[in-house]
């Protein structure tokens, strides 16, 4: 019985060895890539731009001397979105470098460093080369890469920053940008629109009118909402509602003049718009 057993674990020894060798003479499996992650590539004309940040007040319509710092505030947003934010609050104008970034890494992988001059930048967004310019731009890099958000409501939750990583050199007046790659679950389906990048430009300066460009963008067949519900996801400042609603038309009437809506109007505290589709933003 003892022989046998010895005989069957001899056996077992020398097949477990030729399994070895044999493994071991195998050419090693082929190396499997690192997976790319891009984003989708928008055309020219427009800038991708994520559902939760323009149905919210993550970029509220408020002037730059409104800013105030916020700790894990959850902000107003659409049914269905839940959005934080800790940092220096953020803006319209700070959306538009956003955007302007996003749009030159769109041809990067995700993850990878984008580089550009502060002069194609301020080119892009149709602004002139200066000092106050740069320092604008450079305040805003600051801001995007301290802030922190926590969007959750979509198919993917994202926590994290809105740049990862910048970095400028005066010597050759370029800047180094990387973006995270989780960046990419933001624009996953039908999450995200595009919006129409000359209309947008020609309302700076008119926080209010771009931030009810870039909501009614996202909405196909745009539906009927109190001024309330819009100024509280537009985080305006402006807590008289006559005062907001008289506001709230005059952005409605630069919609019109810059060619994105075709009619609107305020009954009571409903506003209804009619958007034109000649060159569809909406994503899906």
């Amino acid at each position: 019985m003892n022989s046998y057993t010895d005989i069957e674990r001899q056996r077992s020894i020398e097949d477990l060895q030729k399994r070895c060798e044999k493994l071991a003479k195998a050419p090693p499996p082929p190396r499997r890539e690192a997976e790319i992650i891009q984003l989708p590539l928008w055309p020219e004309p427009k800038r991708g731009t994520p559902n939760a940040f323009i149905r919210s007040a993550l970029f509220p319509a408020i002037q730059s001397k409104d800013r105030k710092w916020l700790k894990e505030v959850t902000l107003s947003s659409q049914n269905g979105i839940t959005v934080k934010f800790t940092g220096e609050q953020l803006n319209q104008e700070d959306l538009t470098i956003w955007q302007s970034l996003v749009h030159l890494a769109r041809s990067y992988p995700l993850g990878e460093e984008c580089g550009f001059t502060g002069y194609s930048m301020l080119k892009l967004m149709g602004l002139k080369d200066g000092g106050d310019q740069r320092k604008a731009l450079h305040s805003t890099f600051v801001r995007l890469r301290s802030a922190t958000v926590e969007i959750k409501g979509l198919r993917y939750p994202y926590m994290g920053g809105l740049i990862d990583e910048v970095v400028g050199d005066d010597t050759t007046k370029h800047y180094f940008v990387r973006l995270n790659k989780k960046l990419a679950d933001l624009f996953s389906h039908s999450e995200w629109t595009q919006i129409m990048w000359e209309q947008r430009l020609l309302l700076r300066r008119k926080p209010l009118a771009q931030f009810l460009h870039g909501f009614y963008s996202s909405h196909r067949e745009p539906y009927p909402l109190k001024l309330e519900t819009l100024h509280e996801i537009s985080g305006s400042r402006n807590h008289q509602p006559a005062d907001f609603k008289r506001r709230c038309r005059d952005a409605l009437e630069e919609l019109i003049k810059v060619g994105f809506l075709e009619s609107y109007s305020i009954e009571g505290n409903m506003v209804k718009v009619k958007r034109f589709y000649i060159g569809l933003t909406y994503s899906r």
